[in-house]
């Protein structure tokens, strides 16, 4: 730490002090990219890291990454979901509605909240009460 400037030892105190999320707060997605993580831990370590070390380190080094990779990936589900809009309100209309207006009606209508909470992005989350399985 000696040779350490004071802006790397208010980060190492910074990341020391940072509070992570507890397993009740994450999606299954981020459980399970945290298991994943934990895997490669314990595999390069020789032992069992535990899950909390685990969940430390991937906030740490890996969240960042992972969740614009994340944001990727539901951004593309996410038009996919419009333009299955868009064909069916232009379907609907006789003519060709367009992306915006399909996007607009898509939020408008609800499917944008339902798509977010019960197959998208926030599907996964234990506390979600706005959709509910069909098997509870």
């Amino acid at each position: 730490m000696e040779n350490c400037s004071v802006s790397e030892i208010t980060n190492k105190v910074i990341m020391v002090n940072e509070k992570f999320p507890s397993l009740n707060e994450l999606t299954f997605d981020e459980i399970n990219a945290i298991l994943e993580h934990k895997w490669y831990l314990s595999e390069r370590a020789g032992h069992d890291v535990g899950m909390e070390f685990a969940r430390n380190d991937f906030f740490s080094n890996h969240s960042r990454k992972w969740r614009v990779q994340k944001m990727k990936e539901d951004f593309v589900a996410q038009k996919a979901e419009i333009l299955k809009h868009k064909w069916y309100l232009s379907e609907k209309h006789g003519y060709d509605v367009g992306i915006e207006k399909a996007a607009f009606d898509w939020i408008k209508c609800g499917f944008a909240q339902h798509w977010r909470t019960c197959s998208g992005p926030y599907h996964g989350r234990i506390d979600n009460k706005f959709c509910k399985c069909k098997d509870e």
